[in-house]
């Protein structure tokens, strides 16, 4: 049985487009002009971000992720070679009587 769920645990790997966090950051156009005007101030993009971040907050919206819809996970190579032969799974399960 454990094979079984760790064949399965295999069927999908985090979404590279959100890093796992099932939504993405839209940064407003005013968010972006702040941050330029930043990254001439600090000797690094990450510490302008962060100071641009936390001052405003306000300007940054969440939006569900459109790779993985906000599952946080999307299928690997294994997982889409079983949706690309989901017909011939759902006739293996009925001819076994499992669905």
């Amino acid at each position: 049985m454990r094979k079984q769920k760790n064949f399965f645990m295999k069927l999908e790997e985090t979404c590279h487009h959100c890093d796992g966090k099932g939504y993405i950051e839209v940064f407003s156009d005013r968010f972006q002009d702040i941050l330029e005007d930043l990254e001439l101030l600090y000797p690094t993009f990450d510490q302008a971000m962060a100071i641009a971040r936390d001052k405003f907050e306000e300007e940054i919206t969440q939006e569900t992720c459109p790779t993985c819809k906000g599952n946080k996970v999307i299928p690997n190579q294994y997982g889409q070679m079983l949706i690309s032969n989901k017909d011939m799974i759902v006739e293996f399960l009925q001819k076994q009587k499992l669905i």
